[in-house]
């Protein structure tokens, strides 16, 4: 295992490594919403255009007769502003040039600001409040089958997962409904920082796994669901050699980061197409959570749910379908039944979220608002953010205290919107209202110290 050799200071925000959130308002209330940088800490702002061409709306085309391979990637603490969305640096030549050829959605969010809270209820279609779960930082999730893993392998298709973060291992519940599910050598916990550099290793054994015929029939005729979280852009950052060297502050060490991890993810891409199994194969690739370089005080992740923590990248190729970009926000609660859609399986009448083949194979995308969740736990109250179009509505602790912003506008949230536009403001917070309300707050489980919870609750 290699060690890394830079430790940055900043406020120390722990985060374990999940994307997106968006919400199926007609599901819940049978009604339809109305429509080279510097080297400092703060980073630039993602423009409102991407400068590939536009292709917002094509025409639908007939899709292909499922089921497909799936294989889902999530890289750690990916922001949202690379150069798809007009950053400067070329931090990530791989995944450029895949946007080209993929469903991109420039304007995606994950469903909570750090790891813990994102990769299970991603994999769940499901938000973090309502999901069963204890109340410590790093969350222990109870097993009520609900994963896409234990859905697809209920209908016979194979199942398979690799990562290389001691939260991944079984004691949290993330190892559900997996047929092969395996860890790097040597992978343990740190409650600190990731210490480890393993991107060349986890393409090393996804392609292991994906080479094993017990998981992938060469023929054919079994479908199965991969899931490979590649963990190097988060903290500590640390220089590759064979990356460019962009210079010695944060944002420069992360991106040398993200340029080294995205060398791994689109060699195991580029091999996957070209094996038997590729030319059925379905390529989701997302982050579970941006990162922080000093916007609004805050370094790393979680705690907070700024633009800068929660829009992510998202990716979904599909074989037959068009290229194209879709500014229209979208949201990892998506992911789950996006995925039971492409494998052929039943929807779980419990996703909050819905399918993205249809507008992958160019169907219009209808907007609809999207909920971002944060529950309290023993280090962090809670947080929430609503996303409806442009608008963002900011929610904190118990819905004690509200702000809204223009993210279409303005990424770096800079100018809080709701005495210039009360009326937006007042029809977001009661937006808001109603989609909470049909979450609601889960009590966790244990006794975990929930921070600023009044007395006796327990969410």
């Amino acid at each position: 295992m290699k060690s890394r050799k830079t430790l940055l200071g900043g406020a120390l925000v722990i985060g374990a490594a999940a994307a997106l959130g968006s919400f199926s308002y007609e599901r819940l209330t049978g009604a339809r919403p109305s429509a080279a940088p510097s080297a400092s800490a703060r980073a630039p702002s993602v423009p409102s255009e991407v400068p590939r061409p536009e292709a917002s709306v094509v025409p639908a085309k007939p899709e292909p007769q499922r089921p497909y391979n799936v294989l889902f990637l999530m890289v750690d603490s990916l922001r949202a502003d690379m150069p798809w969305a007009g950053y400067p640096r070329d931090v990530a030549p791989w995944l450029t040039k895949f946007a080209e050829r993929a469903t991109l959605y420039p304007r995606a969010y994950s469903i909570s600001s750090y790891t813990a809270k994102s990769v299970a209820p991603t994999l769940a279609g499901r938000y973090p409040s309502e999901m069963k779960r204890d109340g410590w930082f790093f969350t222990h999730w109870f097993n009520e089958k609900t994963f896409i893993s234990e859905r697809a392998r209920s209908s016979g298709i194979r199942t398979l997962a690799g990562n290389g973060h001691g939260y991944f291992t079984p004691v949290y519940g993330l190892n559900q409904g997996w047929d092969d599910y395996r860890l790097l050598e040597g992978t343990a916990i740190d409650f600190k920082l990731v210490a480890d550099i393993n991107s060349d290793r986890l393409n090393a054994l996804a392609k292991k796994m994906l080479s094993d015929p017990a998981n992938v029939d060469p023929a054919g005729k079994r479908p199965f669901f991969a899931y490979f979280h590649f963990l190097d852009p988060h903290f500590q950052y640390n220089k590759h050699p064979t990356s460019p060297d962009f210079g010695d502050k944060a944002r420069d060490l992360y991106d040398n980061e993200v340029h080294f991890t995205d060398r791994w993810v689109g060699n195991l891409i580029d091999w996957a197409l070209e094996q038997p199994w590729g030319k059925r194969l379905a390529i989701i690739i997302t982050a579970d959570h941006g990162e922080g370089f000093g916007e609004h005080g805050h370094y790393r992740h979680a705690y907070e749910v700024w633009e800068t923590l929660v829009r992510v990248p998202l990716f979904i190729y599909v074989p037959g379908a068009p290229a194209q970009k879709l500014k229209t926000p979208r949201g990892a609660i998506d992911l789950a039944p996006t995925f039971a859609d492409l494998l052929g399986i039943p929807q779980d009448e419990g996703y909050r979220g819905e399918s993205l083949v249809p507008e992958v194979f160019g169907a219009p995308p209808t907007p609809r608002p999207i909920l971002v969740d944060l529950p309290r736990c023993d280090l962090m109250d809670r947080r929430r953010a609503l996303i409806d179009g442009d608008y963002k509505l900011l929610v904190r602790g118990d819905d004690w205290n509200f702000s809204l912003y223009n993210v279409g506008k303005d990424f770096e949230e800079a100018n809080e919107l709701s005495k210039v536009e009360p009326e937006k403001f007042a029809a977001m917070k009661a937006l808001y209202t109603k989609l909470a309300t049909a979450v609601g707050n889960r009590p966790v489980v244990g006794d975990a110290p929930l921070l600023n919870a009044p007395p006796n609750q327990r969410y």
